[in-house]
């Protein structure tokens, strides 16, 4: 995907992403499930300036592993919370039923999960998982192969 640089400081970069109708069957941004501009904020690996056009990529599998921690971690929270909740919890709670026990720690499970995700989210985005400009372009290149 491509967009306008809007703002640079040090070595990142604020790009500006306007996705265009035309880019439908490219499924970079889930297939039109992401609002149609956006801003994000990147690595300056071509020495982008402000308004330049630049080509943003993702290392390779870094879309699946942000998947994976994002939904996978908390799913697996949710699991341990509502076994645990059922099976040691509930039994210390007879004035309760066993599935509501169970809901409300599977729930606390996952909400510890995703308040440790944002506790690492600076780690994170340093890191991989960070979109990289990687060439200069222009406006009237096109988008997405299809």
């Amino acid at each position: 995907m491509k967009g306008l640089v809007t703002e640079s400081k040090n070595n990142l970069i604020t790009v500006h992403i306007v996705r265009k109708e035309a880019c439908g069957q490219c499924r970079a941004c889930l297939s039109g499930m992401m609002e149609t501009d956006m801003d994000i904020e990147a690595k300056n690996l071509c020495d982008a300036e402000i308004g330049d056009w630049v080509e943003l990529e993702l290392q390779d599998n870094a879309f699946m592993h942000a998947v994976l921690i994002m939904y996978g971690i908390p799913f697996i929270g949710l699991v341990i919370g509502i076994v645990l909740g059922y099976f040691v919890i509930a039994p210390f709670m007879p004035f309760l039923h066993e599935a509501l026990v169970s809901f409300l720690v599977g729930l606390i499970f996952t909400g510890v999960c995703y308040l440790w995700i944002h506790s690492q989210n600076t780690r994170w985005e340093s890191g991989k998982y960070r979109p990289m400009a990687t060439r200069l372009t222009t406006e009237d290149d096109e988008m997405c192969g299809a």
